[in-house]
């Protein structure tokens, strides 16, 4: 009875702290829903997103019908780094921009660095963003069209160290184009058509210091503006959604509809934040939302890569083509003087070329795109942006030089209320063609090159279709993979999946299982016998595997291999949870463990000083988001936090059970040190402990002040803990049974039960 009580006492404690975790969640993830009062009614916005246009003239030689515009992001303009940054931005202003000459430019955030000398903390530089303000003057861009030509937005790195908008750190608010933390929307209309620009800012509300300031968040007010904008945006022939934070990295509150349903008008979503991550796995960061019908196009970096991307939509059909500059070298150096670097002189620019029809078939939106003008189309259409005169254009299609010579039909045209001599480019070539010829669908190869009078050469490459299904990207080891998922459901369902996995299975299954035995050294000797039998076992089958290999039987020890795998699987998951039950008789062991899991789910990881502009005010790391302030940021951030922690925590506890559980338990064989007790599995833990969780925990501290070890719950604490569980186990053999909980039962009588009851 008094077991029983015990055990029912233990779940009874669990049971409460898991309620009082799951109200946690509720409460931090409350900003992100809208209260029902604040909803409007749904019955008008659930109108599907408007068919493709189905009628239009015939696309031939005419440069009517053409909106251009480039995409930058991730400029990390710095105070501290000798290269890259502002000077590939200047060349960006004064190369690229005045050969393309678009009607839009769009920057998708990071403008600035944010980072002190040692680049490890973060602080808002007023020198980054003169620097940044300065090079827009000098290249007078934010005035050009009317004060519609450039648009700029906030990244993680343009909001660290910011405790709020008002705040005197938020320099984006005076030293940017935009200056609206919000986002902005922006509506061209052409003869032929309207395009919606809508940008919006998933920054948190209090800008953390790094490292917590990976993720975006939208929570519900955001969204309503985000509602808003897009229903604005309806009429639109496409809407172009802007985005620091891709889609998979960015929690997505609601309004009165979810993400899903809003993005459903929106034909591209434009982001950056990613770079080209490393060793080739961000070169693509691309994917097609097929349920929601629009492309996410990710950018790579003008700080290092000097990227930009140059997009066309001619007649609705929206294509572009990624340009690096020029530059002698990547990365160039800095000037010295940031905030009063002279304009670089133009370089000589390759001509750019983009193939507007036939449309890349790896591209295609048949949701928003009227996809059959490019089967009733006269021409082959292409834009040619080049600073010499251009000399000659080769197109071949499938290897064949094609018959009709391509010709210059482009124009220049002033937008409307824009000072004279502001123009718009549109270099279209183009050149006769009969579509019908290839309406057999198979996938067709356009290729042209193109030379200027300089001899420089520009080069596209574009495989088509003029069917309407999407040929395949095939970039999913480039980094598609890493755009289609979502990281938000992805480290809740794995940090709660995983945090019950070690709770349950490595901490209260074996405290209840001890609590609930009446002769503990019986149990220790049964549990040891089967052990026993299980690797004598394995052993057996060991050598028949060997034995049928010599003889060269190859079904026999496919089989016995199967056989080995489920004996030695049984073997190590019994032999654990035995390892298991003998450290919860430990208290000095279970108990420590049993708190550093609970208050996994109901203490902050760590309190620390998260915005150090404002050192007064503390926040609060719990695993499902940050305090601060009293208010809630679900950031997904504090999940990476709280999913290494879990995990070190589990690591930690297979280690010291089996570590403190006498191997003679578990081999019939003494006198032989197992595997795991050997030195260099022990300097292993102990470097896991000090690279893993030590070194991170004084990263914890140097951002965030040392308040950070005092009340780190969750990690400090647990670094400490474990240093001294590993010191008194394997350097001071202080192994289970100290107290007498588990006596260790004789070999004698592990070799009666065991002769008694052979396996064999």
């Amino acid at each position: 009875m008094h077991r029983a009580v015990n055990s029912l006492g233990l779940v009874l404690a669990t049971l409460i702290c898991w309620l009082y975790a799951y109200h946690l969640y509720v409460e931090a993830n409350h900003s992100l829903y809208a209260e029902a009062s604040d909803k409007r009614p749904a019955t008008s916005d659930n109108v599907p997103p408007s068919e493709p246009m189905t009628s239009g003239p015939a696309m031939d030689d005419s440069s009517n019908g053409i909106l251009t515009f480039v995409h930058a992001s991730d400029l990390h303009i710095s105070k501290y780094v000798p290269q890259g940054g502002l000077v590939h931005f200047q060349h960006f202003l004064h190369t690229a921009l005045p050969l393309i000459s678009p009607r839009l430019v769009v920057v998708t955030g990071d403008l600035t660095d944010g980072k002190d000398r040692q680049r490890l903390r973060s602080q808002q530089q007023i020198e980054e963003w003169r620097a940044y303000e300065h090079a827009l003057e000098v290249a007078n861009v934010t005035a050009r069209f009317n004060g519609s030509f450039y648009r700029d937005q906030r990244g993680n790195h343009d909001c660290f160290n910011i405790f709020d908008e008002q705040a005197s750190e938020n320099l984006y608010s005076a030293h940017s184009a935009v200056r609206d933390s919000s986002g902005y929307f922006l509506q061209i209309r052409e003869p032929f058509g309207e395009y919606a620009f809508v940008a919006s800012d998933a920054c948190p509300r209090h800008g953390f210091s790094r490292p917590l300031n990976f993720f975006g968040a939208l929570d519900a007010s955001a969204m309503a503006l985000l509602e808003q904008r897009l229903d604005a945006a309806r009429s639109a022939n496409h809407t172009f959604l802007l985005n620091h934070y891709p889609v998979s990295t960015t929690v997505y509150g609601r309004h009165s509809r979810p993400f899903a349903e809003l993005v459903r008008g929106v034909s591209v979503v434009l982001c950056g934040h990613l770079h080209e991550l490393v060793g080739g796995l961000g070169t693509q960061l691309q994917a097609f939302r097929a349920h929601e019908g629009y492309w996410e196009l990710e950018l790579g970096d003008m700080k290092e890569h000097a990227v930009y991307r140059v997009y066309a939509v001619d007649n609705d059909l929206i294509s572009f083509v990624d340009v690096t500059l020029p530059l002698a070298r990547l990365p160039l150096p800095n000037p010295e003087l940031l905030d009063a670097a002279p304009p670089p002189v133009p370089i000589a620019h390759p001509p750019v070329v983009l193939v507007t029809n036939p449309k890349d078939a790896r591209y295609l939106l048949p949701a928003h795109e009227p996809l059959h003008r490019m089967r009733s189309s006269r021409s082959i259409r292409m834009l040619i942006w080049a600073d010499q005169p251009v000399k000659s254009v080769e197109v071949r299609i499938d290897g064949i030089l094609h018959s009709h010579a391509a010709e210059y039909r482009g124009k220049e045209y002033p937008v409307e209320e824009s000072v004279p001599g502001e123009l718009v480019k549109i270099p279209l070539w183009a050149a006769p063609w009969d579509p019908t010829i290839f309406e057999d669908g198979r996938v067709h190869q356009i290729e042209v090159t193109v030379v200027d009078t300089a001899g420089k050469r520009g080069y596209s490459h574009t495989p088509f279709t003029l069917g309407d299904t999407s040929m395949p990207l095939g970039n999913g080891a480039r980094g598609g993979w890493i755009m289609r998922q979502n990281f938000a459901d992805m480290l809740r369902i794995s940090g709660t999946a995983s945090y019950l996995l070690i709770s349950v299975c490595l901490l209260l299954a074996p405290r209840i299982c001890f609590m609930m035995q009446k002769d503990p050294v019986a149990w220790v000797t049964s549990r040891a016998i089967l052990h026993h039998q299980d690797h004598a076992h394995v052993k057996q089958l060991q050598r028949l595997v060997l034995h049928a290999l010599r003889r060269g039987s190859i079904l026999t020890a496919v089989k016995l291999t199967l056989a080995l795998v489920a004996a030695r699987t049984k073997f190590l998951v019994w032999s654990q949870f035995t390892a298991q039950v003998c450290l919860a008789g430990a208290p000095w062991l279970f108990w420590p463990a049993y708190f550093f899991a609970m208050s996994i789910a109901v203490l902050p990881l760590f309190v620390g000083r998260l915005i150090p502009s404002a050192p007064a005010v503390l926040g609060s790391v719990y695993t499902y988001g940050i305090f601060i302030a009293g208010e809630w940021s679900p950031l997904l951030d504090s999940w990476t936090y709280a999913l290494a922690t879990i995990c070190s925590l589990g690591v930690l506890l297979l280690y010291l059970a089996v570590a403190v559980t006498p191997s003679s338990l578990f081999y019939s064989c003494s006198g032989v040190m197992p595997w795991y007790r050997r030195r260099p599995i022990k300097c292993a833990m102990a470097i896991f402990v000090v690279m893993y969780l030590g070194l991170p925990t004084l990263m914890t501290a140097y951002a965030y002040g040392w308040v950070s070890v005092l009340l780190g719950f969750g990690r400090a604490w647990l670094v400490i803990a474990a240093c001294l569980a590993l010191y008194w186990i394997d350097w001071q053999n202080h192994g289970v049974p100290p107290h007498g909980l588990f006596p260790q039962p004789s070999s004698s009588a592990i070799s009666r039960s065991s002769s008694s009851s052979s396996f064999m």
